[in-house]
C-alpha cells in the first residue's frame, strides 16, 4: 500500500468541547477507496456538517495506538494500518485524548497539504479544507479508542 499522510489536531465542537483527532489522507485515490471499505466496515460513516461540528460522531470498533509519544497505527478490528511517518502528539492533543477516545477521519487525497502535517497540530488552513470536504460529503469519521499498546494480531470484535 502506498503511503498516507496522518494529521493530528484538536477539534473544537460547537459546544466548546475539545476532541483529539487523527486525520488520514491517502496519497492515491485507489488507496482511499480500499481504506474506505475497511473503515466503513469498522463503523466510520460519512458525516454531514451538523454532525461534524456538533460532535455527533458514531462510535467505531477502531483503535488508535500511541507509543513513545507518536500515533503509530490504527486498527479496525480486522486490519492494522501503520503510520509511515508516525506523527508526534502534542500536550494539547494528549490532554484532549485523555477521555480515551479520539475522532478518526478518512479524507480523500488533496484535502490538506501534507506539509501541514509536520508533527504540529493541523492548522486553520487544513481545518478549512476539512470543512469543505465535510460539506461535500467526502469525510468518513467516527470515534476510535486510544490505546497505549498495539492490538494483538487476530483480535476481532
Amino acid at each position: 500500500m502506498s503511503s498516507a499522510t496522518w494529521g493530528l489536531g484538536v477539534l473544537k465542537a460547537s459546544d466548546g468541547d475539545r476532541w483529539a483527532s487523527v486525520v488520514v489522507q491517502p496519497d492515491e485515490e485507489a488507496v482511499h477507496a480500499e481504506l474506505a471499505v475497511r473503515l466503513k466496515a469498522a463503523g466510520l460513516k460519512r458525516v454531514n456538517d451538523r454532525e461534524w461540528h456538533a460532535g455527533l460522531w458514531p462510535v467505531s470498533r477502531c483503535s488508535v495506538t500511541v507509543v513513545g509519544g507518536c500515533v503509530t497505527q490504527m486498527h479496525t478490528g480486522r486490519s492494522r494500518i501503520l503510520a509511515g511517518q508516525p506523527p508526534s502528539v502534542t500536550p494539547g492533543w494528549e490532554a484532549a485524548a485523555g477521555r480515551g477516545r479520539v475522532l478518526l477521519a478518512l479524507v480523500q487525497p488533496g484535502v490538506f497539504d501534507p506539509a501541514d502535517s509536520t508533527g504540529e497540530p493541523l492548522g486553520e488552513e487544513a481545518w478549512a479544507g476539512m470543512d469543505v470536504a465535510v460539506q461535500a460529503g467526502a469525510v468518513l469519521a467516527a470515534l476510535a479508542e486510544v490505546r497505549a499498546g498495539a492490538e494483538p494480531y487476530g483480535r476481532r470484535w
